[in-house]
């Protein structure tokens, strides 16, 4: 097949979770024989193509050199105009059997309102977590915005579009069925899952007791509770360390270095950006993974590469994150904006190393059984393959 996969982030640009699995799946088709392409966002205003690995990325700027763009609708419209001429562009040069898109964006507005029997190609989306989701737990945009109001038209429009949709979580697709009018029936829950191999338990655990974050350093992933919730067990647990990986909002950044020098002792450790690949050997030196993050469409694939590497985990419930962590068993599940009940876990697993040994080895059960990354991607394939397919039965039988 020739597969086109259409993300804004792909890395080594962006390092979010839409483009982590973009680049892991375009890999995986590329090692099977597929061809795959990538359109991707540019880094610096120029169209940019190359091929690596069997992966050829295009990446493409906005269309500022044509209007200037003064408003995200406007940047999310313009740009599904540029990402249909590039896939117009693709299939000419090599015919496209498949196209996937996220509904994040709605980069295939375009592309999909322009399509007709006459230069139809197959298109999937992926479900990440939509913008109605963060405007009605995260109140961004706002509820009575025309960001919002026109987002998610366009969104929508794409998801009802779409041949066949699958999500990376229920939490994502159940946002998308009641404001999108998308039917969950035969929606399959699927994504690219975790390394296991890549994220392992280690050897050597700090000597220190270690509770290590990973994620951008923003108010909504709950980093402030985690440092206020640490902060209270230094009475108990003196030499209690805190790692925080990731970058993010100086203004937070300052509001945490405040609360670290609060003490006397040196508990809490910004270590800044942490490149992917050494990223399993701090997670496995680490006792405790905590992002106790006020909402996540899920499943949280922080959580799952720390579950990989045999760490207890602590994030909110109420969301996708609570799909893939069971209360008591592999973590726990505390509620959002509540540093006591965030301290009571912290506690329970630094109190008792053998409670939050049992619990890591649990977790990276739980990984290898549901979440390893060869086994999550057979089962994509397979979803492309039928939808490919079903496309070809259709145009034979006229």
């Amino acid at each position: 097949m020739h597969i086109a996969i259409v993300s804004q982030e792909f890395p080594p640009a962006g390092h979010g979770g839409i483009g982590s699995q973009a680049r892991i799946k375009a890999d995986w088709l590329a090692a099977l024989g597929h061809s795959v392409s990538v359109i991707a966002h540019s880094v610096d205003a120029q169209r940019d193509e190359r091929e690596s690995g069997g992966v050829c990325t295009v990446r493409l700027p906005g269309y500022d050199d044509r209007l200037p763009i003064y408003t995200d609708p406007a940047r999310w419209l313009t740009y599904s105009v540029r990402v249909a001429e590039e896939l117009a562009r693709l299939h000419a040069r090599a015919p496209l059997d498949l196209i996937e898109f996220a509904e994040w964006g709605a980069e295939g507005y375009t592309y999909f309102i322009n399509r007709s029997e006459h230069n139809y190609i197959p298109a999937v989306i992926q479900l990440h977590g939509p913008l109605t989701m963060l405007a009605h737990t995260m109140n961004w945009p706002a509820l009575d915005s025309e960001f919002h109001r026109v987002g998610s038209q366009l969104e929508g429009t794409c998801v009802r579009l779409a041949d066949a949709v699958y999500s990376s979580s229920r939490c994502s697709l159940d946002w998308c069925v009641r404001h999108y009018g998308l039917s969950g029936e035969g929606v399959p829950i699927l994504h690219t899952g975790v390394d296991a191999e890549r994220f392992r338990p280690g050897e050597i655990r700090e000597s220190r007791p270690t509770i290590v974050f990973v994620g951008k350093l923003v108010e909504n992933k709950g980093v402030l509770d985690l440092a206020r919730a640490a902060r209270s067990l230094l009475t108990e647990f003196p030499d209690l360390q805190v790692w925080m990986i990731g970058e993010g909002d100086a203004r937070i950044i300052e509001r945490l270095q405040a609360i670290g020098k609060e003490t006397a002792t040196s508990f809490l450790r910004l270590t800044g950006f942490v490149a992917r690949d050494e990223l399993p050997q701090w997670l496995a030196r680490a006792h405790v993974f905590a992002a106790p993050s006020i909402y996540e469409g899920g499943p949280g694939f922080v959580y799952l590469e720390a579950m990989s590497c045999g760490l207890p985990v602590i994030a909110c419930s109420g969301s996708g994150a609570s799909e893939v962590i069971a209360h008591g068993e592999t973590g726990y599940l505390v509620p959002p904006h509540d540093p006591a009940a965030l301290s009571d876990a912290l506690r329970s697993l630094l109190a008792n190393p053998s409670l939050a040994e049992a619990m890591g080895r649990r977790a990276r059960d739980y990984v290898l059984a549901e979440a390893n990354t060869p086994a999550c991607l057979q089962r994509i394939v397979a979803l492309y393959e039928s939808v490919v397919a079903r496309h070809r039965q259709q145009r034979m039988n006229g």
